[in-house]
């Protein structure tokens, strides 16, 4: 389960805790105001494909994707735990 509550972080702590979490994707880590391209990158990974990561578009913020990143992870996982 990600724990990881983007609301209460800046972008470069939870981009760098996403990229430690996940680093067998290789996501790495990217400036604040590439935040679209970094969602857009992690939605064309495979694993994340498979599990229904969003892509930036519908979002204003990176808070509001990340949540719903965390969102949709979370149920996954819990699904695939059962």
């Amino acid at each position: 389960m990600i724990t990881f509550d983007a609301r209460n972080m800046t972008w470069d702590y939870w981009c760098a805790l996403m990229a430690g979490l996940f680093a067998s994707n290789q996501l790495g880590t990217i400036t604040e105001d590439r935040w679209r391209e970094w969602a857009d990158g992690m939605n064309g990974i495979g694993y994340f494909v498979q599990n229904g990561v969003p892509d930036h578009r519908g979002f204003e913020t990176w808070q509001d994707w990340a949540t719903s990143l965390v969102g949709i992870m979370n149920v996954n996982n819990l699904n695939t735990n059962y």
